[in-house]
């Protein structure tokens, strides 16, 4: 499971070092695709696999070929090189305005990339933190 969060660089090449924390999870080879948001998804080949197969389950309407579409055609096969680092291809970072300084966020079964901008106006736009508690109470979180 992917958990934390980290700050990187992306070189000029488009490199990016992936945390040592999430490399064996990820294995030999991922998926980098869009995200919600404006941030970049990356699965390991098992979550991304589960998340097809859910896809493939829509009803087939102009909403599911458009999702379906929108993850699918971004997606990249990627891999992180001797060095820890992965190639974020560049129609992937200029959709989601990467340039330089980025967040690497792990969310449970894959990990987002984010703009550090972004990120920090994203956070900042969350609100207060216990009302989102309340209003996702019907899920029954239990926070001990």
């Amino acid at each position: 499971m992917f958990t934390g969060s980290y700050e990187h660089t992306v070189d000029a090449k488009g490199r990016l070092i992936v945390p040592s924390k999430f490399r064996e999870e990820l294995g030999e080879k991922f998926i980098i695709t869009f995200g919600l948001d404006g941030c970049l998804y990356m699965y390991p080949m098992n979550k991304w696999e589960d998340f097809v197969n859910q896809l493939s389950t829509l009803r087939g309407d102009k909403d599911s070929r458009a999702l379906q579409r929108y993850f699918l055609a971004s997606a990249v096969e990627s891999e992180i090189d001797k060095q820890g680092r992965t190639l974020l291809p560049a129609t992937l970072r200029e959709k989601v305005n990467i340039e330089k300084n980025v967040m690497i966020v792990g969310m449970m079964g894959k990990i987002e990339i984010w703009d550090k901008e972004l990120w920090d106006n994203n956070n900042a736009e969350f609100g207060d933190i216990n009302e989102i508690a309340e209003r996702l109470a019907e899920y029954n979180l239990n926070f001990m």
